[in-house]
């Protein structure tokens, strides 16, 4: 008779088929520019409130030339069909500036994270979405 592998034994040896890649998925941040330079990019995040003494979360990450910096702003006519959507515009690799709002979708790199892509929201490039207000 021939040797069973169990069910469990088949998962588990399933489980190191898996790229170590497909372990590590691109996180979204988002906050106010502190610091910025062609180098890194660093951010004062609200994390979970817990309370009147809840402070914002420094976060630092890497920037490469490969980095994507785009400016989101509210357009008419939108983007895919949604009137009044935000749409993208590249932006000067010079740009986030301190004070912007930006989302930095990341991704590990050895022991820090690297931006991947920085939105920034600069405030009155924004067009009023009527009934808004």
């Amino acid at each position: 008779m021939a040797p069973t592998l169990s069910p469990m034994a088949f998962a588990f040896g399933l489980l190191l088929l898996v790229p170590a890649g497909w372990a590590t998925a691109a996180e979204k941040h988002s906050g106010v520019v502190v610091a910025a330079d062609e180098g890194k990019i660093t951010i004062d995040e609200m994390g979970p409130w817990h309370g009147p003494a809840t402070k914002p979360i420094r976060r630092t990450f890497l920037r490469t030339d490969s980095t994507r910096i785009v400016v989101a702003e509210r357009s008419e006519d939108g983007t895919g069909g949604f009137a009044w959507a935000f749409k993208d515009q590249p932006a000067m690799p010079t740009d986030p500036h301190t004070g912007d709002f930006v989302t930095v979708t990341t991704e590990p790199r050895g022991a820090g994270q690297l931006a991947t892509e920085v939105i920034v929201v600069w405030p009155g490039t924004h067009l009023e979405v009527p009934g808004s207000s």
